[in-house]
């Protein structure tokens, strides 16, 4: 079922704030269905050996307790409502990864927002498995929509979310089979010089790369599918050219913007021929279709909606 990411990612305890998106249809996210939706996906990459791997995003965590505010748990009274089935899918797609043996990524948005339960949640289900993550938005989000979201918004919470993963969320890489699996932070839509220098150096290992990360980034066929989605009036892509952003509110141009550095960084990317495949979330529907002349990028749904991607690495 291909699902636009509506604007109800933007609701605060069940109300709209300020915006000139359209009142999206939130019943067109509740979902009858118990079993996981998994996409056999064949990825060829030049591994030491094959190895699986089951890929899932956007789980949407909304787990609190007495130690919360009365606004934080009215919050997750009302967003659970729209993510019911968020741990029960997330909790089937571990069990699948391992009965298959297979190692579990996770592309972002494991929690809706910050709270003590969801931080612990991150904790427990990442601790002691075969496992990597990048994170989302959501990781950061105190009241869903209640703020502009930028680096001194993600400054409020950051340090209890890195504590609660067991690698550097900013970046990381992890070989796996003479794979490298490059996990980056692109969630307010731009990517730092620092994390360009990262990747350069990750680059000079000479193995083939799987890069990992929240927000698609841009290529004209994901931008024409995400703009024909009903109720978009934005991507909510990294590195949109800004003579495409014509149709966006004042203030999605102002928030997906590309600076220098994400341009620099994109440009830089499509000419390493050590990409093999890019593995991201936010989107809430799956797709997928060439990056460069050597890399896919791969799309996968909401986890809360049962998602799952699950990937043969030759």
């Amino acid at each position: 079922m291909q699902l636009a990411r509506r604007n109800f990612l933007r609701l605060s305890a069940g109300i709209c704030l300020a915006s000139a998106f359209p009142v999206p249809n939130l019943s067109a996210y509740a979902e009858d269905s118990d079993e996981l939706k998994i996409i056999p996906i064949e990825i060829p990459c030049g591994t030491q050996k094959p190895f699986k791997a089951v890929h899932v995003s956007d789980t949407h965590l909304c787990l609190v307790d007495e130690r919360e505010n009365e606004r934080k748990r009215k919050l997750a009274e009302n967003r659970q409502r729209y993510f019911t089935k968020g741990e029960k899918f997330f909790d089937l797609a571990m069990a699948y990864a391992q009965k298959k043996d297979a190692l579990f990524l996770h592309t972002g948005d494991m929690i809706d927002f910050v709270s003590e339960k969801n931080l612990e949640a991150i904790q427990a289900k990442f601790q002691d498995t075969y496992s990597f993550a990048s994170t989302g938005n959501h990781e950061f989000s105190q009241y869903v929509g209640e703020a502009k979201e930028d680096a001194a918004y993600k400054a409020l919470s950051f340090d209890r979310v890195q504590k609660v993963y067991p690698h550097n969320i900013t970046f990381c890489s992890r070989i796996i089979n003479g794979v490298n699996f490059i996990a980056f932070d692109d969630v307010y839509y731009n990517v730092t010089a620092e994390q360009l220098a990262c990747f350069k150096a990750e680059v000079e290992k000479g193995l083939p790369i799987i890069a990992m990360c929240h927000c698609p980034l841009y290529t004209p066929d994901l931008f024409e599918n995400a703009m024909n989605h009903e109720g978009l009036r934005c991507a909510y892509l990294v590195g949109v050219p800004e003579e495409q952003m014509a149709d966006y509110t004042p203030g999605d141009r102002e928030q997906q913007k590309p600076d220098i550095p994400t341009l620099d960084f994109l440009a830089w990317l499509r000419k390493q021929p050590l990409l093999k495949a890019i593995l991201c979330g936010h989107m809430h529907y799956n797709w997928s279709g060439p990056f460069s002349e050597t890399a896919t990028q791969y799309v996968v749904g909401g986890n809360f909606l049962g998602d799952t991607y699950e990937i043969n690495f030759t």
